[in-house]
């Protein structure tokens, strides 16, 4: 595959991703769409392929969209069910609770229940990596902002562990196969991460992550590209409206759901799902780029067919030159 460099536009031969053995290392998997995913499961086996010492602590129920929550001063549970697999979901699934006894757990929650509780039991130290995702979805652009797999990804870089956040299209929520695919492109820029690692230092530099997204069709992408995060979303924005009946992507969300769930007709699950949003508040969609056609932001690069690599560290500070302008501006206080 020909890796597209995003500053130099041009193919770097050299560093063309190729499978081969890394050395183990100790990671904590999470994700925000919870423990029992096909993605999430399928990181995971190929992690272990490649000899990595691996706990999963997520989720207990899907929790997209809650980037950084977190549930304060608050009592949460945790199964250990599946301790045995090294796997650990927190979070409550009684929904008869009352909404003050019932307690979410959040991505930020789970990996830390990972980083701060079973890494020290079984390693005495920190992880040598966390992994979040595979999503079941692009993380792309502004969306960042409010995506629980990123939100992982940010807390452990805040205790300058090194993160991947992994992202792929929404066909992997059906697809069985797409999360082997996706986790062979984790798997393959983790042995190149620790193939040029220097002795002795940690996978990546400190408070840096990588933020990796694959196209709806994987096996025909074009490449590794490095990208930046930008604005752009994938060619989407949102809207807050009074009748989520109105808006056709909520309703073909929706009906395909009625369909693939109830087994219902087209024609009944639009009948249904009409029914159920009429008239209802809430978050919509529509098409819009966010002002940003840049060729190498990553919503555009990955809508046009790329695996794309996005260098993070969940610094929202702006740039020195907007830095400066801000306070010349403000140069009278």
């Amino acid at each position: 595959m020909n890796i597209k460099n995003s500053f130099l536009s041009v193919c770097i031969t050299p560093l063309i991703l190729l499978s081969q053995p890394a050395s183990a290392l100790n990671i904590v998997l999470t994700n925000d769409d919870s423990w029992n995913t096909n993605n999430i499961q399928a990181m995971k086996s190929a992690l272990i392929e490649q000899g990595h010492d691996v706990i999963m602590s997520a989720p207990c129920t899907g929790q997209s969209g809650k980037g950084g929550a977190i549930n304060f001063f608050k009592a949460v549970n945790v199964d250990t069910s599946q301790s045995a697999n090294n796997e650990y979901c927190v979070g409550d699934t009684d929904t008869t609770q009352a909404f003050e006894d019932y307690t979410e757990g959040t991505p930020v929650m789970s990996v830390l229940y990972g980083i701060d509780v079973v890494a020290q039991e079984r390693w005495g130290k920190n992880p040598d990596l966390v992994v979040s995702g595979p999503n079941e979805g692009n993380n792309l652009g502004y969306m960042n902002n409010n995506s629980g797999t990123l939100g992982a990804t940010m807390i452990a870089l805040s205790r300058n562990i090194p993160a991947i956040a992994v992202s792929g299209s929404e066909n992997s929520a059906q697809d069985s196969e797409q999360g082997k695919k996706i986790a062979k492109v984790v798997i393959d820029v983790i042995n190149n991460l620790e193939k040029t690692r220097i002795e002795g230092q940690p996978l990546l530099p400190a408070y840096t992550g990588l933020n990796i997204n694959t196209p709806h069709d994987i096996d025909n992408n074009l490449g590794y590209l490095y990208t930046n995060v930008g604005w752009n979303a994938g060619g989407i924005e949102l809207k807050f409206v009074s009748d989520l009946s109105n808006n056709e992507m909520i309703m073909d969300y929706v009906v395909n759901m009625l369909v693939e769930e109830q087994g219902m007709s087209e024609a009944q699950a639009r009948i249904v799902a009409e029914a159920m949003l009429r008239d209802k508040h809430g978050i919509s969609f529509m098409a819009g780029d966010a002002g940003d056609t840049d060729e190498m932001s990553k919503g555009v690069a990955v809508k046009s067919g790329y695996i794309t690599i996005s260098t993070i560290d969940g610094n929202v500070q702006a740039t020195r030159a907007k830095a400066a302008l801000i306070q010349q501006r403000l140069i009278d206080l």
